[in-house]
């Protein structure tokens, strides 16, 4: 029985039909009877012809496709998504065979069913009829509708052959062969991925595709195989690390430990490398499984994870390891920053931080040697004993530690932790050598500021600099200033050095010590301590030393101004510059000098000595004129009343007001009719002084030339003429005189005392002089001088550097046997000469005599005090009394207890007051 090749589309049928319809154009009742006839014909022979079975298949299979389009079948490994079937299947995943017959020559089946006929014709049921393939066109008939009108026989086919019908067998044509199963590809594409590790481990070429390998590494995934695929990964990575590469590592790190550094950094750029590739591979299950859980740790964690347990943690080649980073940076503190190979410890900080060994196994164990080095170079360089070295070290240490840390990128805690070690090591623990008296005093007089500030600096690191520098601070400015106040051999140089040091202790506390307050109101008590030291075996004059020479300081700048000074060694850096600034203003300059003069004087307790000697310089300045500038004499007036108040300043604010009455009185006499009649070429100036402010001045005999004399009598009945009550008393002591004296070489004017003039005016007399001179004992006959004067003055005139007369024999002392001839050849450049240089200098026995009307003052003054308290309280107890004492006289000088004591009994003697008991005083009425 020939078989039927059922594979004519129903469309091709449809449109044989329309054809015939077209040629025939049959009535529409013809047409329906005929389509009657052929419904009723093909059942009968379907019923009768067609096994059942098989008939009941193609109706199930036609209904199939009638109520569903079918979905091609996928791969075993294959996953739901539309996406990936789209994809274009690796080559060695089983291809699904359902279709390939008809997908391999569509047309060719078509072909074969429009001109096969015959026994041989074989109709294909497993696959889709053409109906369903081509449903997507438009006009095509639905699946199910197809599916039937393909069943229809032709008009002229074999089921309607005038012989009767015909068997027709159907046969599967489904391919029968074995698909692959999910495991099998599963271990297949695992193979193919494990010999690329295999390649990677051994450093080898990968001989498949990158692309076949992800896209298998992605199927495994899409197949739910990323769990196990992960594991194995993870097996074998493990076994290669802790295998392999542990073993190559191993072996390099036994030699040496800076040979172990080395071998790991080796190991880890390869196994970093590897691990690139391997991710680059895994990439899909590293993104789709690795990173999408908190759990799961991705491909490059697990590798670092894997080198850190087998090779940075192991017993043997761990301890190497960091001991070999240890020892670079030891290299690298040695060799003061250059390192051989920079980038080999860098590299060893980046291992130790990927793999969370820094904060746990290196930091602690780096700090711990860190100590230990600072230790031994805080030791080695304090043995050298010297503090600036020292500190240059440490500043040197502190710089370029902070350097190393950000070099090699050690992380900041570590960095705050070396500084802190160093501080502590360097500084805290070393704090007896910064602070010692002598090495901070040699810093001080070296003016070292450089390593002050460094020294400031770094005890203010670790504490307050100032609290731990004042006690060296305070003893070295009171021995240094006790070694200048009592530095008898250069006692005239006391208030130069005393100013240079205070400059130095100013400019260090303004600069170096940031002008900490505790450290400035320490330098302020320590000067006043030395300043106002009394040693008791000294006289009293020598405790109330430095305010003697700070007076007769003050009298040198206001006698001379500042051109003999030399601002340089004596004014701060600050002082400089405003002197500088003024250069051409003398009168600033002087009045900045005063001022720093003034910062001594405010230190002193004893004011009353300094009044005492600056009242009598000031006397000599204004009597001689010889002040420099009228203006700063005012203005050093001012300033001391702002400083000791009016009541210090009355007396020498009546000493200007004399010489302004004085200057008065003279220009009155001179107008005078007396004035002129006596005058006979003299110009006479009379200073008239009141004794209450003016200094005590001894009363000193002399015989004065008759023309002088006559002039001077005139003057004196003109003033008692016009002020009634008033007696003068000449203190020819203080006068000065401006000869007119020729010589062969040229006429001088010579500026000399009363007393020089006096003598130099009996050379005048031939018949006195003779052809031999005038010997000592002639002078003092003829000038009624006391011996110690005229020796004084014979000094001044034949032994000095500006001779006038000749001494007989020659020599530095005067004797009563000596002779003086005038001397004619003297010369000098100037026209105006001064002689009397003697009578600004002031003699031991002068000084003597102030020192003990000031202690005598002194007497006055306490018991004045002590009379006002106890008028006062009426009675009172001895403590109390003393302590009341102080207070009122600090301001004119410190007293000693005895010394009020001693007072205290002078007055019970002159019965101001009276002991009740053993400490109590009652005042006396």
């Amino acid at each position: 029985m020939p078989e039927l090749g059922f594979l004519a589309s129903p469309g091709s049928s449809q449109q044989n039909h329309s054809k015939k319809r077209k040629q025939s154009s049959p009535t529409p009742q013809r047409q329906q009877k005929q389509q009657q006839q052929q419904r009723t014909t093909q059942a009968a022979s379907a019923q009768e012809n067609y096994p059942p079975g098989t008939i009941r298949e193609l109706l199930a299979a036609s209904a199939a496709h009638t109520s569903s389009t079918p979905a091609a079948p996928t791969s075993p490994l294959s996953t739901a998504s539309s996406s990936a079937n789209k994809r274009q299947r690796a080559s060695d995943e089983p291809t699904p065979g359902i279709y390939k017959h008809h997908q391999a020559s569509p047309s060719g089946l078509g072909s074969k069913a429009s001109h096969h006929s015959g026994p041989s014709e074989v109709i294909d049921l497993t696959d889709s009829p053409p109906s369903v393939r081509m449903s997507g066109n438009s006009g095509m008939p639905a699946a199910g509708k197809a599916t039937l009108a393909s069943m229809r026989p032709r008009q002229q086919g074999p089921l309607n052959s005038p012989a009767g019908p015909r068997k027709l067998f159907v046969r599967n044509l489904r391919d029968t062969t074995v698909k692959k199963s999910p495991e099998l590809y599963y271990e297949q594409t695992w193979k193919s991925l494990d010999t690329a590790l295999t390649a990677i481990f051994n450093g080898e070429k990968i001989t498949s595709s990158l692309e076949e390998l992800y896209r298998g590494t992605e199927n495994l995934c899409r197949a739910d195989q990323a769990a196990p695929t992960y594991k194995k990964l993870e097996a074998r990575c493990d076994a290669y690390v802790k295998g392999k590469l542990k073993s190559e590592l191993s072996e390099r790190a036994g030699r040496s430990e800076d040979e172990a550094v080395r071998a790991v950094v080796a190991a880890w750029t390869k196994w970093c490398d590897q691990l690139n590739d391997i991710r680059s591979i895994f990439f899909y299950l590293d993104r789709s499984y690795l990173h999408t859980s908190p759990t799961r740790m991705p491909i490059l964690d697990t590798g670092l994870k894997l080198f850190g347990k087998h090779i940075a943690s192991d017993t043997k080649i761990g301890p190497k390891f960091l001991k070999g980073i240890f020892n670079l940076f030891d290299q690298d503190r040695k060799s003061q920053g250059g390192v051989p190979n920079m980038s080999l410890l860098l590299s060893c900080i980046r291992i130790l931080s990927q793999l969370g060994l820094y904060g746990d196994e290196f930091e602690p164990r780096f700090i711990a040697v860190s100590r230990e080095y600072f230790a031994k170079v805080a030791e080695d360089e304090s043995q050298k004993e010297n503090l600036a070295l020292y500190l240059a070290e440490c500043a040197n240490q502190l710089e370029r530690e902070s350097q190393r840390c950000d070099k090699f990128q050690l992380e900041i805690s570590t960095k705050r932790e070396i500084v802190a070690v160093l501080e502590d090591e360097m500084v805290s623990k070393r704090k007896p050598f910064l602070v010692a008296i002598a090495s901070v005093g040699e810093l001080v007089d070296n003016k070292d500021t450089t390593a002050l500030t460094r020294l400031f600096s770094l005890l203010d690191r670790v504490g307050d600099a100032g609290a731990d520098l004042k006690p060296a601070w305070e003893k070295y400015i009171t021995a240094h200033g006790l070694t200048i106040v009592q530095d008898e051999q250069r006692e005239g140089e006391m208030v130069p050095r005393l100013l240079e040091f205070k400059a130095t202790l100013d400019n260090i506390w303004a600069g170096p010590f940031k002008k900490k307050e505790v450290l400035g109101y320490a330098l302020r008590e320590s000067f006043s301590t030395f300043i106002n030291t009394r040693n008791p075996k000294s006289p009293h004059s020598n405790n109330s030393k430095p305010a003697e020479m700070i007076a007769k300081y003050v009298d040198m700048l206001l006698r001379t101004g500042v051109k003999g000074l030399n601002t340089a060694t004596i004014t701060s850096e600050t002082v400089a510059e405003q002197v500088k600034a003024v250069a051409n203003d003398e009168d600033a300059e002087l009045a900045i000098q005063l001022e720093n003069v003034l910062d001594l004087f405010r230190f002193i307790h004893g004011k009353d000595v300094f009044e005492a000697f600056y009242k009598k310089d000031l006397a000599r300045r204004l009597l001689m004129g010889r002040s420099a500038s009228a203006d700063a004499e005012r203005s050093m007036l001012s300033k001391l009343k702002t400083e000791c108040g009016s009541g210090f300043t009355h007396n020498l604010e009546s000493m200007f007001r004399d010489i302004d009455l004085s200057k008065d009185a003279m220009s009155g006499f001179k107008h005078s009719k007396i004035g002129i009649d006596k005058a006979k070429g003299i110009d006479l100036n009379v200073h008239i002084l009141s004794s209450a402010a003016w200094p005590t001045y001894p009363e000193t005999t002399v015989s004065l030339p008759e023309d002088l004399e006559e002039y001077v009598q005139a003057f004196e009945a003109f003033y008692t003429g016009k002020h009634k009550g008033r007696k003068l008393k000449w203190r020819h002591a203080l006068g000065q005189c401006i000869l007119k004296a020729h010589f062969p070489k040229g006429m001088k004017e010579l500026v000399v005392s009363a007393f020089q003039a006096i003598v130099l005016l009996l050379f005048n007399d031939d018949a006195l002089t003779g052809s031999n001179g005038l010997s000592y004992t002639a002078i003092k006959q003829a000038t009624n001088l006391a011996d110690g004067e005229l020796i004084r003055t014979l000094q001044s005139l034949a032994c000095g550097k500006k001779r006038v007369l000749e001494k007989h024999p020659k020599g530095k002392d005067v004797n009563p046997t000596d002779t003086f001839t005038f001397n004619a050849g003297f010369r000098d450049e100037k026209i105006r000469v001064k002689i009397n240089q003697i009578q600004l200098k002031e003699t031991k026995e002068e000084n003597k005599e102030t020192h003990e009307r000031v202690a005598q003052d002194r007497q006055y003054e306490t018991q004045a005090a002590i009379i006002r308290i106890m008028k006062s309280r009426k009675t009172i107890k001895h403590v109390e009394l003393i302590r009341q004492t102080i207070e009122q006289t600090q301001n004119r000088g410190e007293l000693e207890i005895s010394e009020i004591k001693q007072n205290i009994e002078k007055l019970i003697d002159k019965e101001y007051m009276e002991r009740v008991g053993d400490d109590t005083y009652n005042y006396v009425s």
